[in-house]
């Protein structure tokens, strides 16, 4: 078994922001030369998440509307009493969102469904983020 890792590094506009990286994970595979097995992609911060969803904008924007429903920004979090930077509603909308994927790799290609699109789920930018791209498996049938 091989493995192969590089990183996609980010600097996010917004404070929350989510971000289509389909395209870098696919490249990254290519250059990994393994043909089958797996592709772990794992952000390197607390307050993130990377997720599979459907790639219409408008659900995207549904999702942020549900989470800031769900975990409003200021709702008296026991971690914001502690820390000044006073992110809980980051930290709890990366937990809810579930913090890192893995996806199959076949024939060299990530297997995904024709709509499927990787998104990264930043709660807590504005500053530089780094995503590990881990691909194990074997290069050779």
């Amino acid at each position: 078994m091989e493995s192969y890792k590089e990183f996609i590094h980010l600097k996010t506009e917004k404070l929350v922001e989510i971000i289509d990286i389909t395209q870098h994970v696919k490249e990254i595979c290519q250059r990994s030369g393994i043909k089958e097995g797996f592709v772990l992609i794992f952000p390197h911060h607390t307050s993130s998440a990377v997720y599979l969803s459907d790639s219409d904008p408008s659900l995207t924007d549904d999702y942020q509307e549900l989470l800031n429903r769900l975990v409003p920004a200021g709702a008296g979090y026991k971690h914001d009493m502690v820390d000044y930077k006073k992110n809980a509603d980051g930290h709890l909308k990366s937990i809810l969102t579930g913090h890192h994927i893995i996806l199959p790799l076949s024939n060299g290609e990530l297997d995904l469904g024709v709509y499927q699109t990787i998104y990264y789920a930043e709660f807590d930018g504005q500053r530089k983020k780094e995503i590990l791209v881990k691909v194990i498996g074997e290069s050779s049938f």
